[in-house]
């Protein structure tokens, strides 16, 4: 069975040599709450959080806590790949 890379778009031979990316973003939290501003009620503000939720599509709710993906690629772009993951402004270098 052909595979196709995700990236370029060339042709792989069933068999062949392939990558699966896999990506997975989810929420960070790093153990820190922010402190009520004096004078906060606790229970106005959470009933507040929970109303501006319920307005928000569940999926873009959920989007921002996860998100995963998955990629196949071929040898030569997993290596281009692996060289710049988070595709960073490459520096300029004198010839």
């Amino acid at each position: 069975m052909a595979k196709r890379c995700e990236k370029c778009g060339c042709r792989m031979a069933g068999g062949s040599l392939a990558y699966e990316v896999r990506i997975q973003v989810y929420a960070d939290f790093d153990g820190v709450l922010p402190v009520p501003e004096a004078g906060a009620d606790p229970e106005v503000e959470m009933r507040q959080v929970v109303t501006a939720m319920a307005q928000r599509d569940p999926d873009a709710l959920a989007r921002d806590v996860y998100h995963s993906e998955r990629h196949l690629l071929c040898p030569g772009c997993r290596d281009r790949y692996l060289a710049n993951p988070l595709n960073l402004p490459l520096r300029e270098t004198a010839p």
